[in-house]
């Protein structure tokens, strides 16, 4: 009688086709759960509405909506710093050091996180969707394998389009080749191809925006003007979400007054009456900015990317919880397109998106490879050139202001981290 031999299956191996299940795993959840709040957003505000192609939301509707979704936060969140959902950078730490990680309470941060959403809050989805992942990866493998785990966080990144940006984000503060870049870039390229495929499906992609490049000396060197003027921009715009978001944590509103999500949500519901496109993440509203269907007056651009700026502070530290990547872009875009509209002979409206988007991120982030790989993703390769100046010019100005450290400002401390001792009886 004869035996089949027995296959040897490599430790490598094996965890590249367990990280490749994982991330593909992860990018269909991500899209489902995405396409799901989106769906629900969709029929309290609808398309158009998030697309920002509609001047004006009645009032009574958006105070409705968005102050009922503040009544509901703050009952939910009862102002306990463990029910505010971790953005993307906390979530990642809480990975790599879990057994410093604070106590957080994820059904209550991941419900109200997915409130936010639906309430038109401008904050983004990937905090909530890495965060979601991350919980269902720690229930799976019960903390026994933390590079699974971020394969998990990779493959949720595929709602970027980007198939190496995961692997890029989970393995940002050092090189680790087995734990982290080979499970996260594994794990990106699936979540990407799952998620792109769904993606494609339903229709999304900016493949109608028009590639504009320069072919003549002029327009290269506006260009390169471009770059070095948005990389200017982009940073002054998060050095200043920066310190208005330290400023508002030093006050620790929640802390003093549990209700500020209502407050939020009414002063967000004022706003979307004016100017529809302060609110929502902005993932709608990319398309329409960038091959000019929603184009405005230079004045209300920057109002809506001054707002943007605003409001996505006020929302992250009251209790509106989620990520910056979306608003961010958007933001930035919105100022790209108002000074393009002001200097249209100098460079395209691409090229002065992607350099103040580089810029802003930077400030934000502190790593340029994410931001520049981040960037090229988010404007889908317009631009390029001028996204690459302008993360050269923010490494600069970050460098000066936090004296050659490319570091962002700690996060914010919260119950239970060792930065936060227990009150005394």
């Amino acid at each position: 009688m004869t035996t089949r031999p027995h296959i040897q299956v490599s430790p490598e191996i094996r965890l590249g086709l367990m990280a490749l299940v994982t991330g593909a795993l992860s990018g269909a959840f991500s899209a489902v759960m995405l396409g799901l709040i989106g769906g629900i957003g969709k029929q309290f505000w609808g398309e158009t509405t998030e697309e920002g192609l509609i001047k004006s939301i009645p009032l009574l509707w958006s105070l409705t909506v968005c102050g009922g979704v503040g009544v509901i936060l703050a009952l939910v969140e009862r102002g306990d710093d463990r029910n505010l959902l971790p953005e993307l950078p906390e979530t990642l730490e809480d990975l790599r050091d879990p057994d410093h990680a604070p106590q957080r309470h994820e059904f209550r941060s991941i419900l109200a996180a997915a409130l936010a959403q639906i309430g038109g809050a401008p904050v983004g989805p990937e905090a909530l969707l890495t965060r979601l992942v991350t919980v269902a990866s720690r229930a799976i493998w019960r903390g026994r394998d933390n590079t699974l785990s971020h394969a998990a966080i990779a493959g949720s990144m595929g709602l970027f389009e980007a198939p190496l940006l995961g692997g890029v984000v989970v393995n940002q503060h050092r090189v680790n080749l087995q734990s982290r870049w080979i499970p996260g870039t594994i794990g990106g390229l699936a979540g990407f191809a799952v998620f792109g495929g769904i993606l494609e499906l339903s229709g999304g992609s900016m493949a109608r925006v028009p590639y504009i490049w320069p072919t003549t000396f002029r327009e290269d060197l506006g260009s390169v003007s471009v770059g070095l003027l948005a990389g200017l921009v982009g940073s002054a715009l998060g050095f200043g979400l920066r310190q208005w978001r330290s400023a508002l944590q030093r006050r620790q509103l929640l802390k003093h007054w549990r209700w500020w999500p209502v407050l939020t949500g009414l002063l967000l519901g004022v706003l979307l009456h004016w100017v529809p496109m302060v609110g929502f993440a902005g993932e709608h509203q990319v398309i329409p900015l960038l091959d000019g269907a929603n184009k405005d007056s230079v004045p209300l651009l920057l109002s809506v990317g001054a707002l943007k700026l605003l409001m996505l502070g006020l929302c992250l530290e009251t209790g509106w919880r989620g990520g910056i990547f979306f608003p961010g872009f958007i933001l930035s875009c919105a100022f790209g397109g108002g000074l393009h509209e002001l200097l249209p002979q100098l460079g395209s409206l691409s090229s002065w998106c992607a350099g103040i988007t580089s810029g802003f991120f930077v400030l934000m982030l502190g790593r340029p490879l994410v931001v520049l790989v981040l960037s090229i993703c988010l404007m889908q390769g317009h631009g390029t050139a001028s996204g690459l100046i302008g993360v050269g010019v923010a490494v600069l100005i970050s460098r000066r202001l936090d004296g050659g450290n490319d570091v962002p400002p700690p996060r914010p401390e919260t119950h239970g981290s060792p930065e936060c001792p227990e009150p005394q009886a």
